[in-house]
């Protein structure tokens, strides 16, 4: 009887684990990107987790990807959202030396995703 009830909580057990699939995490990275205050300055492409591991209720992936811009450098203006949420041109500038548009950075990080209501999300 006891092994009957071991394997009945086998299911229960594995959602306690969930862990987000490649896609999910894709949607979560992406919609991080186009909510922030730099969409106006650079998208962001070919989103690849290259590992991750789950941590308490986050799920901490190594990612990659491709930041484009799509304005020059000297041509977007800079509001006071954008220099606080530490994007604005000196902060580019110096992550990414001079950029105009079309031009390529390649990237590799660690993100944090959290479990929401709403699905997985971008830790901010």
């Amino acid at each position: 009887m006891n092994k009957h009830i071991g394997i009945a909580m086998i299911p229960f057990l594995a959602g306690c684990t969930e862990i987000p699939n490649d896609t999910i995490l894709e949607k979560a990275f992406y919609s991080a990107a186009q909510s922030s205050k730099a969409s106006s300055i650079l998208t962001v492409d070919n989103f690849v987790k290259v590992s991750g591991y789950k941590k308490y209720d986050q799920y901490v992936a190594e990612v990659s990807y491709d930041i484009r811009f799509i304005q020059n450098q000297e041509n977007h203006v800079i509001s006071k959202d954008t220099q606080d949420s530490g994007l604005g041109l000196h902060a580019l500038s110096m992550e990414y030396g001079r950029y105009k548009a079309g031009d390529i950075s390649s990237n590799q990080q660690q993100v944090i995703f959290i479990k929401t209501s709403n699905g997985w999300k971008v830790k901010v």
